[in-house]
């Protein structure tokens, strides 16, 4: 028999705070991403924002590993950055799992949160969603470093965009 299961927001300020902090965090890897299709694609910051609008996480690092291709061609510049890529998709789905889940709680039970797989799984802790976070943050700084001064500056400036 199916619980009854009732719509809850979690009362605790840290971990509310954590989500927050999750959120915010993950729309700093989107915004990375955007400026990593603004370096491969040789367009200006408002060129690649304006291309970008509303693109969700997936589409924009569909977009990275495709205009890699283009301009890095085969090698170890374009398999560093395929695996930071693959990293970030990893962060997100877990960022996803949790912020896209519904949270309730029986009546006089734990809250709990509907995971994509549509079962009720225990609403994550404060340092599980701060631990995210900070591997969010270590992505997003990775790729910001690759692009400004890193490997992948380094590969572009070998390729001119033509």
């Amino acid at each position: 028999m199916e619980k009854m299961m009732m719509f809850h927001v979690p009362e605790d300020e840290a971990l509310l705070a954590a989500f927050g902090e999750l959120t915010l965090r993950h729309e700093h890897l989107n915004h990375i991403l955007r400026m990593t299709i603004k370096t491969l694609a040789n367009l200006d910051v408002n060129e690649a924002l304006g291309a970008t609008a509303y693109v969700g996480s997936s589409k924009l690092r569909d977009r990275i590993r495709k205009l890699a291709k283009q301009r890095l061609g085969e090698g170890q510049a374009l398999l560093r950055l395929e695996a930071i890529v693959e990293r970030c998709r990893q962060a997100t789905e877990k960022r996803n799992d949790y912020v896209h889940s519904v949270v309730a709680k029986e009546l006089d039970g734990e809250p709990r949160r509907r995971s994509t797989d549509h079962s009720w799984q225990p609403v994550p802790t404060t340092p599980e969603l701060k631990s995210l976070s900070a591997d969010i943050r270590m992505l997003t700084r990775e790729l910001n470093d690759a692009r400004l001064e890193g490997f992948l500056a380094q590969a572009l400036s070998k390729r001119p965009c033509g």
